[in-house]
């Protein structure tokens, strides 16, 4: 009978840890521009996001598993004459339609990835600090819009903006994801 149960509890502990890591939720992604020349920041996210990821008992092969793409047309700030402006400038000049992102590299020991962003058919590699904390695996680094071949864009977003934002349009821009995990 002890065999039974110790076999039984070693067997329910290696199949809790064959998928370590598994989707717990939702992705969570934030951006934060900035405006004025006191740089205001302004956060918000997208409404049309989905994430393809793995289950596996590795960190490093769970987070690198993923693939995102965000419809660009989904931008939301809590403002509809924002989301109208960024949406109708900066987006809707681009040629891509959609942002894709996909971790390729995750440092452990220094809790640091690197996220491939693509947007606007141009790709990019963003440095990302990240920690775990009750869940969630959480990721910041930040961007800048005109290395992805968006200055036209960025130009006419600023132009119509220029009131608004005091003459002052910032091209850096924050992002944050949060992956729920269990």
């Amino acid at each position: 009978m002890k065999k039974i149960v110790l076999t039984s509890i070693i067997l329910a502990g290696l199949i809790t840890s064959l998928s370590a890591y598994e989707l717990n939720g939702n992705l969570d992604l934030k951006w934060t521009g900035y405006k004025t020349e006191k740089k205001v920041p302004v956060s918000g996210t997208f409404n049309d996001i989905s994430l393809d990821i793995k289950s596996s008992d590795d960190l490093s092969t769970f987070l690198k598993s993923s693939m995102v793409t965000i419809q660009t047309n989904s931008f939301e700030s809590k403002n509809p004459e924002r989301n109208k402006n960024i949406i109708s400038t900066l987006f809707s000049l681009a040629s891509e339609k959609e942002i894709k992102g996909m971790i390729s590299s995750v440092d452990e020991d220094n809790k640091m990835l690197t996220l491939k962003v693509t947007m606007n058919e141009v790709s990019k590699s963003v440095l990302m600090k990240y920690e775990m904390s009750n869940g969630n695996i959480i990721a910041k680094g930040a961007i800048d819009i005109l290395d992805f071949g968006m200055k036209n864009s960025f130009i006419a977003f600023a132009k119509k903006c220029a009131e608004a934002h005091q003459n002052k349009s910032f091209s850096d821009v924050n992002i944050e994801f949060t992956i729920p995990y269990k």
